[in-house]
């Protein structure tokens, strides 16, 4: 599987399941509004929303916006409410990936047994109506996933109140510089003891 960063709490999946190759976008935003580069949701199988609000796009795609177990070319999303955002877990390939874009608060301890064990955590680590670097490091060691990567910090030219990812690469001790702009992984390829953190360069 594939996964791509184009900002804000927007992330691409991409792989292939016995039903055929699939495209998962995540919080596809409103480019004029962040000032990030136009995507295409209308290219995806799924799309997930964690706010509950899509920007229009042309029909295709299948769309969730609240909590909900669902299915979808071999991909297993469940949908969980957490105040007004619903995060989501997805399984795929054999690995557990857990969305928490725009998230605002730490998870209560039912929450996290709702998400269970995960591979890949997608966390926001801004601030500014997203966790605070912080709060992502704290959940991070409660959640303990293998592979961690950061969503929602400030990017050179783009409209969002964030702050970098700075603050949050010195509380998990990693390089605020990306080292790829996506990253290729296997269920075989999974750490079993350390926990990887990458920094995804925009794509």
């Amino acid at each position: 599987m594939t996964i791509q960063y184009h900002g804000d709490a927007c992330i691409r999946l991409t792989g292939k399941t016995p039903a055929g190759e699939f495209t998962v976008l995540t919080d596809p935003y409103d480019a004029k509004a962040t000032g990030l580069k136009t995507i295409r949701p209308s290219a995806a199988d799924l799309v997930l929303s964690t706010t509950g609000a899509l920007p229009e796009f042309e029909e295709g795609p299948f769309r969730v916006v609240s909590p909900g177990e669902y299915e979808v070319r071999g991909v297993m999303v469940k949908g969980i409410s957490v105040g007004t955002t619903t995060i989501y877990r997805i399984d795929v390939e054999g690995l557990s990936i857990a969305h928490l874009g725009n998230l605002a608060a730490p998870l209560s301890t039912e929450v996290q047994e709702k998400l269970g064990d995960v591979d890949v955590l997608l966390i926001p680590v801004g601030g500014h109506g997203a966790l605070t670097a912080k709060q992502a490091g704290e959940l991070i060691e409660q959640i303990e996933p293998r592979i961690v990567i950061p969503l929602q910090y400030k990017l050179a030219d783009a409209k969002l109140p964030y702050d970098g990812p700075e603050a949050f690469c010195k509380e998990v001790g990693c390089s605020p510089k990306p080292e790829d702009d996506k990253l290729r992984i296997a269920k075989k390829d999974v750490p079993a003891e350390e926990m990887w953190v990458r920094v995804l360069g925009v794509s």
